[in-house]
């Protein structure tokens, strides 16, 4: 019985199931997905912008390069080393107003940042001719820096030169000699020095001994100078000759301790020339070496007694109580 009503109920569901409107499928709702929070971008340091500045500086293209660094400067104007950088490619392009401003910047920002007074020692020497505040400079850089001294030495012999500090040029002709012993040009530096502490003859004697073996331009030259401050001009016209050569065969020894390498060359030979009586040789010398710069009063003295030699000598006017 119990069965029976258990079939006739199923029945009954399976008929009202039937009868039923169908219904549609409804499928069950899923929650809305959260959206995922975006990354908050991160900043690129100034180290980034740094970076790919010396890669543009180093493959040549110097507006990127410009661009890098200032950007580097923009997110953090206290980054020395970007300032450094853009200084010097200022200065490079002509703007020293430019890379004077980064120096400074750079020194404020770090005190003990060797290469920044090494920039600006490069401006204050090239972009502004104040020499001797540029070997101070060049001092603390490599107070701050040692490792700077070798590469900087060429610019302090320079600043050294041009400020007449014959201390300082004594000091780093010693400096050099310890540190390259068997470099012939450490006697240029020594002969140099002692040229202008006004001893051309020990200048003579330390260089004739490093040419012994045949030696660079540079060696040639200061000898040239010391035989000429000592007033033996046809020694010295040897020696200027003998440096011409070297220079004009490719040695580029003149070119590392002078800013006017060509122009202190002709100069001597020049004043060689006309001391040993070939003034027409000596005008062409002293031209070439103004036509070079920088403009010194001494060649143009040089010039004028080169042109004046070479006049002819006055015809003697004939008076008729004077019989021929």
């Amino acid at each position: 019985m119990v069965f029976r009503r258990f079939l006739g109920f199923l029945s009954l569901l399976l008929l009202v199931g039937g009868c039923a409107s169908p219904q549609p499928t409804v499928s069950p709702l899923l929650p809305s997905p959260t959206p995922s929070p975006s990354p908050t971008p991160v900043p690129l340091g100034p180290a980034v912008y740094y970076e790919a500045g010396l890669a543009y500086r180093t493959s040549g293209d110097i507006g990127k390069a410009l661009l890098a660094f200032s950007q580097a400067v923009e997110i953090d104007p206290s980054y020395a080393p970007a300032r450094v950088e853009r200084g010097a490619l200022y200065l490079a392009t002509g703007d020293a107003e430019a890379a004077l401003a980064d120096a400074q910047a750079a020194i404020v920002a770090d005190p003990t940042n060797g290469e920044a007074y090494a920039l600006l020692g490069e401006v204050l020497r090239l972009g502004f001719g104040d020499s001797p505040k540029a070997l101070d400079a060049y001092e603390e850089a490599v107070r701050l820096s040692p490792s700077l001294a070798d590469a900087l030495f060429p610019a302090r012999w320079r600043a050294a030169v041009a400020a007449g500090r014959a201390d300082q040029m004594i000091a780093l002709a010693r400096e050099y000699g310890r540190r390259h012993p068997d470099d012939p040009m450490a006697a240029y530096f020594r002969g140099q020095a002692l040229l202008t502490l006004g001893v051309p003859r020990s200048a003579i004697a330390v260089l004739v001994g490093a040419l012994e073996r045949g030696g660079p331009a540079a060696l040639w030259f200061a000898l040239g100078e010391a035989y000429a401050a000592d007033g033996a001009w046809p020694e010295a016209l040897l020696c200027y000759e003998q440096a011409q050569a070297l220079t004009e065969k490719g040695d580029p020894s003149l070119h590392q301790v002078s800013d006017a390498p060509l122009a202190d060359l002709f100069g001597g030979l020049g004043a060689a020339y006309l001391y040993t009586g070939r003034c027409d040789k000596a005008q062409e010398m002293l031209e070439r070496a103004l036509s070079l710069g920088p403009d010194r009063s001494k060649y143009h003295t040089l010039l004028g007694q080169a042109m004046i030699c070479q006049m002819p000598p006055p015809t003697p006017t004939p008076y008729p109580w004077v019989s021929p």
